[in-house]
């Protein structure tokens, strides 16, 4: 059954379950690789910084897809592109899974990474097409899902590689691909494009809309280097716990990404404070929140509790920052969304891409205390971001 969209009048609630969950198993294709990297290094006999370019080259694939694909939304039908989407992502995901060396798994995870775009379809689709009253609501609930996707990336990863080994978790998470496919192509309407104008054109509009809002300057900024922080911390929390006194098994690791799901409660909660206390209050408590994560992840590194800690506490501040501002920038301009998104999305996946980059090098060459230092100055500097003079958001946040 295929549902029609109008914009302001509401989404079924089958096809916002069917949106969140292909966010969440869509989004997770980029996580997956994060507890198996330890694993991927002594798989293929290299370097922890070579298995943790795995990790870099899936956030480069992803901001790509955000800067080239996501435009096209506006000027292709957006069921065809997510559709397609859909079929490449299930293509690079089997070539990692079969992957004869750290260099084919470079380039797939690459392709795998720049075809798991679907949210930022989704979520400007579920902020245009919801009743006001419901808006933020509905983006929380797929922000949620996307939280617990890649969250729960990390378990099923973790689980699986445990007992099948980790190129089983990228045939089966092929395999997911290739049911949303089926779904997708069952229940969303066509999408017709929102405007008629030449590829060229939508690409020099992403930089005068850059150009135009300084409040999406200010909201992506602040957003990509908290993310920069929290990916400092996952892109190598793996290599930390192969060490003493853990030891731990890809098993261990994946389930530490169950602690995390907290940071999902905190979503839901937080949407329905945005717009009574502002994006720029939680974009505090939550650079905050990563700060404090640091402190206890320099002392408390030899502890599975203080660990735990310091997980509970990067994701929830990490979605405090993300929600907050995202919601704010797709509220700027109903006729530009998904480039809006894709400017904020773009910066917001480069600050993870430059913190995964910088953290494998602090880790090659100076160990965990590197890697804090390099959490650190990025969520520090997310905080003088919030410092600075701003113009208020013109969505009223």
């Amino acid at each position: 059954m295929r549902y029609e969209l109008k914009q302001n009048q509401g989404i079924p609630t089958p096809l916002l379950a069917l949106m969140a969950i292909a966010t969440g198993l869509s989004v997770a294709n980029c996580y997956y690789n994060q507890p198996l990297l330890g694993s991927m290094a002594r798989a293929f006999n290299v370097t922890d910084f070579s298995a943790s370019i795995v990790a870099t080259l899936t956030q480069i694939g992803y901001m790509a897809g955000l800067l080239f694909v996501i435009p096209l939304g506006d000027l292709l039908s957006r069921k065809k592109l997510i559709l397609a989407n859909y079929i490449i992502s299930a293509s690079a995901l089997l070539s990692i899974a079969v992957s004869p060396n750290i260099y084919c798994m470079w380039i797939a995870s690459f392709f795998a990474g720049a075809s798991s775009v679907m949210p930022q379809f989704f979520i400007p689709l579920v902020s245009y097409n919801s009743s006001p009253v419901h808006k933020v609501r509905n983006v929380g609930i797929i922000q949620s899902c996307l939280l617990i996707g890649i969250l729960g990336s990390r378990v099923v990863s973790g689980l699986l590689a445990d007992t099948y080994g980790w190129r089983s978790v990228y045939f089966v998470a092929s395999f997911f691909m290739l049911g949303c496919f089926a779904m997708i192509h069952r229940m969303l309407p066509s999408l017709p494009p929102l405007k008629q104008d030449t590829y060229l054109n939508l690409l020099k509009s992403l930089l005068r809309l850059f150009a135009k809002y300084p409040y999406l300057r200010v909201a992506s900024l602040r957003a990509s280097l908290a993310y920069a922080s929290f990916f400092a911390l996952w892109s190598c929390l793996a290599f930390r716990l192969k060490q003493a006194p853990f030891y731990a098994s890809d098993n261990i690791i994946g389930i530490l990404g169950l602690c995390g799901l907290a940071g999902a409660s905190t979503v839901v909660f937080i949407s329905g404070y945005i717009q009574k206390y502002g994006v720029r209050f939680f974009s505090v408590i939550g650079a905050c929140l990563m700060l404090l994560t640091w402190t206890i992840a320099l002392y408390g590194d030899n502890s599975y509790l203080w660990i735990i800690i310091a997980i509970l506490l990067i994701d929830a501040g990490m979605q405090c920052v993300h929600l907050s501002n995202q919601a704010s920038v797709v509220a700027l301009d109903d006729s530009a969304i998904n480039r809006i998104n894709t400017v904020y999305m773009t910066v917001y996946f480069l600050g993870g891409s430059v913190g995964t980059f910088v953290a494998g090098l602090s880790w090659e060459h100076f160990s965990w205390t590197g890697v804090v230092c390099t959490g650190i100055f990025f969520i520090v500097a997310s905080l003088l971001v919030n410092c600075s003079k701003q113009k208020v958001n013109p969505a009223g946040m």
